[in-house]
């Protein structure tokens, strides 16, 4: 059975029920629930097979069978008087206070455009802003009320709160902007002038403070700008009160009197601009080009650098029991030197060591490693070897890295002398070593 079938046959039982006095008094109210919660009565097909399609319930409850009920709201509200949950369904959908569906009066004046309007306007003129407050709070929900749970949500049978997105796109506005009246409202709520947002529930009507206070929450701090926003992002992050960071925001000179004159105020902004730095690559810059200029900062910079690679330096030899001689041979550590590296790297970590103490301690273990280096006599003629093997192919691909036209061309009595101490030299340490062919080096 096809959705529109199925919200027929519903929509013509409920039809014959309202026609039975008694029977109807029994079986319309479930019935009515059901058409409500399934929306039934939106589009289904009459029994001419004729489509009928309705925008408002209150056009279905008025239209003729077959296309509607043929009823007014009144005889509604008389059948159903007496079923609470029903009740408030059909006060849902027809946007009206569930008193006023027991007040015949009240109930044609919130039916009627007009008096809406009317209603409306007289809420705004005596309420101000206050109205639109209370309207997001009631029917959104925030990400941290979303994550902790809300009264207003256990409240509602029919209606659950939406995001500040949703309730933007159905209301043809910014999320933004939806934002900026609930943590205006928020901010009233925590002075005490109304509940928080979080103890409404959809629909839920409550006592406003007088129009011109609204001012005090919305204005003085929610105005359309990034900045803003940034801030109550953050504020809802870090669950602290958006009203008081936006004050110190406002406040850039209290903010650095506060800096100034108090240690840990200083440290939380240390510890803020740090970790804002991993997403703000232009304060990254900022702050490097102001150490870059100033001498003392460039002083400290350098000494915390020093210490921090030869703390560095202690720990890697000590987790790894090994060291790299000058010339780069890896060598490992006995037992006993690795025991007093410890020792060092102990010792300055268990206090936040100054600059002296880790250079002690640097310069402690750097002879621990040398006298590792000169107690191993094959480590000696390893490092021995290296050093000489790279001085040779340092001195080789220097001297054919010259190119023979530009030094005939630029050559001079220095030039010749130098070349000719340096055959010289080459010519002694060839006769040294005795190979064959070393005689055969000619001098220039």
């Amino acid at each position: 059975m096809s959705e529109s079938s199925g919200n027929a046959v519903l929509v013509n039982v409920l039809t014959s029920s309202l026609r039975s006095t008694l029977n109807g008094m029994e079986t319309a109210p479930g019935l009515l629930r059901q058409v409500l919660e399934e929306g039934s009565w939106r589009t289904f097909t009459t029994p001419r097979g004729e489509t009928a399609t309705h925008d408002t319930f209150e056009q279905f409850v008025t239209t003729a069978p077959t296309k509607g009920l043929g009823r007014t709201i009144e005889d509604l509200v008389q059948v159903v008087s007496d079923d609470e949950s029903t009740l408030r369904l059909l006060a849902a959908e027809l946007d009206v206070a569930i008193e006023d569906l027991r007040d015949i009066g009240n109930l044609r004046n919130s039916l009627n455009p007009i008096a809406k309007d009317a209603q409306t306007f007289g809420t705004y003129a005596r309420s101000g802003g206050w109205m639109f407050g209370l309207i997001v709070a009631r029917s959104v929900e925030s990400d941290g009320s979303k994550k902790n749970g809300t009264r207003a949500n256990e409240r509602s049978e029919r209606f659950k709160k939406v995001s500040a997105k949703q309730f933007a796109l159905q209301s043809g506005t910014t999320a933004a902007r939806v934002y900026r009246f609930y943590r205006a409202w928020e901010r009233a709520a925590e002075s005490g002038l109304v509940p928080s947002a979080g103890e409404l529930y959809p629909g839920q009507t409550v006592d406003l403070p007088e129009p011109e206070l609204w001012a005090e929450y919305f204005t003085t701090y929610e105005k359309t700008t990034e900045r803003r926003e940034s801030i109550a992002q953050q504020a809802d992050i870090s669950g602290t009160s958006y009203n008081q960071a936006i004050k110190v925001a406002e406040n850039p000179s209290a903010l650095r009197t506060a800096i100034l004159g108090d240690a840990k105020t200083a440290q939380a902004a240390r510890k803020a601009l740090l970790d804002r730095m991993e997403e703000d690559n232009d304060l990254r810059i900022a702050l490097a080009r102001d150490v870059a200029c100033d001498p003392q900062m460039k002083k400290c910079l350098s000494s915390e650098v020093r210490k921090n690679e030869r703390s560095e330096f202690i720990r890697h030899i000590a987790e790894e029991g090994r060291a790299k001689t000058p010339a780069g041979q890896t060598v490992e550590l006995s037992k006993k030197l690795q025991a007093k590296v410890h020792d060092h790297l102990a010792a300055i970590k268990a206090t936040d060591s100054d600059a002296e103490s880790i250079s002690s301690a640097y310069e402690a273990v750097r002879e621990l490693i040398t006298e590792a280096f000169e107690s191993d006599p094959e480590v000696q003629e390893l490092e021995q070897r290296s050093k000489l093997t790279k001085a040779l192919s340092t001195t080789a691909k220097t001297i054919e890295s010259i190119d023979p036209a530009v030094l005939a061309s630029l050559a001079d009595d220095s030039v010749r002398e130098t070349i000719t101490e340096l055959q010289r030299k080459l010519n002694e340490l060839a006769d040294l070593l005795g190979k064959p062919g070393g005689a055969n080096l000619r001098a220039v």
